[in-house]
């Protein structure tokens, strides 16, 4: 999900959500994501010892070949959505669409640190 702050500048939001509790279990922020930063990220959502089978990504240049063989040594499935299909994750689009309504259309975020402690909340 992409972010503008009110001095203009746009940041990432990379969020990972168990889908069978619909829990949040990591969410960060940055303002240049590349795939090196993708890979850690998961590698702190996910814990050495986890029973996560499978993790949906979309087609993103983000999700490299790379990450995804260093997610799989990890012991977790990538399954990529289709082409131009923004509801075949249906569950991370539903969480996007209420963070936006529930938060972010009525607060602008001052800076990745603000957008930040906000989403922690």
């Amino acid at each position: 999900m992409t972010v503008v702050t009110a001095r203009f500048q746009f940041l990432y939001v990379f969020v990972v959500m168990e889908v069978g509790t619909r829990r949040i279990i990591h969410v960060n922020v940055t303002t240049h994501p590349t795939a090196e930063w993708t890979l850690q990220q998961f590698r702190e959502a996910i814990p050495c010892a986890h029973d996560y089978r499978f993790v949906i990504v979309d087609r993103d240049t983000k999700f490299s070949e790379d990450l995804r063989k260093s997610v799989r040594a990890m012991g977790v499935r990538v399954l990529r959505t289709p082409p131009f299909a923004p509801q075949a994750n249906g569950y991370c689009e539903r969480l996007l669409g209420t963070t936006r309504r529930e938060c972010l259309d009525f607060l602008i975020p001052l800076s990745e640190n603000h957008l930040r402690r906000v989403l922690a909340e």
